[in-house]
C-alpha cells in the first residue's frame, strides 16, 4: 500500500492508491495526519483495513458465542403464564435485568405491556407505558433496567419473524447489547421449556459475508438449531444465544409453595351432584372387596400355617387394606362436602 514516516508531531503517508492494492496506482499521493490512529480511522473507512492492508476487516466485533442469558425461576414462570394465557395469539413484555459484564445478561423479572397480537404476530402499541411502568418499578424499589424483550409464539416452535426483526431492531438502536427471547407455550410440557434468545447480525457483518459468530465457547453450539429456524434466517439475520436458569432459595420455597394445598381448600363447596357420583362409586368398588375380605377370612379360619397364608396372598390385592382406604375417602369427601354447604349456608 505504501509507506510511512513518524516524527514527534505528524505521520506522512505515501498512498500509492486509493483504492487498494488490486489497482495500478494512478499516482502518487501524500497524505498529512496528526496520528497514526487518524490513519487508521481513514483507511479503515476507505475499505483498505488500515495497516496491513483488509486483514484488519477480519478483527472487528463479532457476535460471540459465549455470552449467556440467565433467566431467574419468576421471570421464566410469567413468561409461560402469560404465553399460555394468550393462546392462540402471540403475547410480548419486557425484560428487566443488568449486563454483568461483557458474557452475562441477568433477567430477574418480567411485565407485560399494551400490544396488538394476532396467530402470527405482535407488536406494542403504547411507547409511554415502558416509561411509566419503569418509574413505578423504581418506586417499589425494583432499579434494573430493560435488558430486552419477551414473545409467544404458540405452537410454531421459536425463531424471529420479519416483525420480530423489526422489533428487535429498535431496542438494540436503544441498548446495543438488547436480547428478543422467544417462548412456546404449547410446545412447552412438564420439565421441558421451548424457548430461546436471539440477537441481530450487524448489517457490516453481513455485507462482507463473514461468519455470523466467532466462536470462544461451547455454550453456543450445545443446543442444535431446528430447521424451522435455520430456514426462517438463524445465522443469517440473526443468532441465538445460550439460555441458562438460576434460582436462589427464596425462589426455591416460593416454587415449592406454589400449587402446595391450603387449609381452606378443603371447605370449597362442590357439586352436589359430582359428590354423589363420586360416592356412589366408592360404594360400587366397596362391593367385591367386602366379598373378597369374607372369603380371606374364612380361609384363615381353616388349618393354614402362616406361610401357607402368605403363598396364598402373593400377588393378590389385599382387601382388608383397600376397604380402609376406601371408607376413610368416602367419609372423609362426605364430611367435607357437609361442612362446605354449612358454612355456605351461614356466611352468604
Amino acid at each position: 500500500m505504501g509507506r510511512y514516516r513518524a516524527n514527534a508531531q505528524y505521520t506522512i503517508f505515501s498512498v500509492m492508491s486509493l483504492a487498494g492494492n488490486l489497482v495500478q496506482p494512478s499516482g502518487t499521493y501524500t497524505l498529512l495526519f496528526h496520528s497514526r490512529d487518524s490513519m487508521e480511522a481513514i483507511m479503515r473507512a476507505m475499505g483498505g483495513g488500515g495497516m496491513g492492508g483488509a486483514q484488519l476487516g477480519m478483527d472487528a466485533p463479532m457476535p460471540d458465542t459465549a455470552e449467556t442469558v440467565y433467566i431467574s425461576s419468576m421471570a421464566l414462570l410469567k413468561m409461560i403464564k402469560h404465553g399460555r394465557s394468550g393462546v392462540p395469539f402471540e403475547v410480548m413484555g419486557l425484560m428487566l435485568g443488568s449486563f454483568v459484564d461483557d458474557y452475562t445478561v441477568r433477567v430477574v423479572d418480567v411485565f407485560a405491556m399494551p400490544q396488538r397480537g394476532t396467530s402470527m404476530s405482535v407488536e406494542a402499541v403504547d411507547e409511554e407505558f415502558q416509561v411509566d411502568m419503569m418509574e413505578m418499578l423504581k418506586r417499589t424499589g425494583r432499579g434494573e433496567s430493560v435488558v430486552g424483550w419477551y414473545h409467544s409464539h404458540p405452537g410454531w416452535d421459536v425463531w424471529l419473524s420479519g416483525v420480530d426483526m423489526k422489533t428487535q431492531k429498535a431496542f438494540e438502536t436503544q441498548a446495543e447489547r438488547s436480547v428478543a427471547v422467544v417462548v412456546d407455550p404449547i410446545l412447552s410440557v412438564k420439565g421441558k421449556v421451548v424457548i430461546d434468545a436471539f440477537r441481530l447480525i450487524p448489517d457490516q457483518v453481513a455485507m462482507a459475508g463473514l461468519p455470523p459468530r466467532q466462536t470462544t465457547s461451547v455454550l453456543g453450539h450445545l443446543k442444535k438449531p431446528s430447521l424451522r429456524a435455520l430456514m426462517h434466517g438463524l445465522n443469517k439475520h440473526y443468532y441465538n444465544m445460550a439460555i441458562s436458569f438460576r434460582r436462589h432459595e427464596i425462589e426455591e420455597r416460593m416454587l415449592l409453595n406454589l400449587n402446595r394445598p391450603s387449609w381452606s381448600d378443603g371447605l370449597q363447596l362442590g357439586r352436589f351432584e359430582d359428590a354423589e357420583a363420586k360416592t356412589s362409586k366408592s360404594l360400587a368398588r366397596m362391593v367385591p372387596l367386602l366379598e373378597q375380605y369374607a372369603k380371606d377370612v374364612r380361609t384363615k379360619e381353616e388349618d393354614m400355617t402362616a406361610d401357607d397364608l402368605a403363598v396364598a396372598k402373593a400377588g393378590k390385592v389385599d382387601a382388608r387394606r383397600e376397604l380402609q382406604n376406601t371408607v376413610r375417602e368416602v367419609l372423609g369427601h362426605n364430611v367435607l362436602q357437609c361442612m362446605g354447604a354449612m358454612l355456605s349456608s351461614v356466611a352468604f
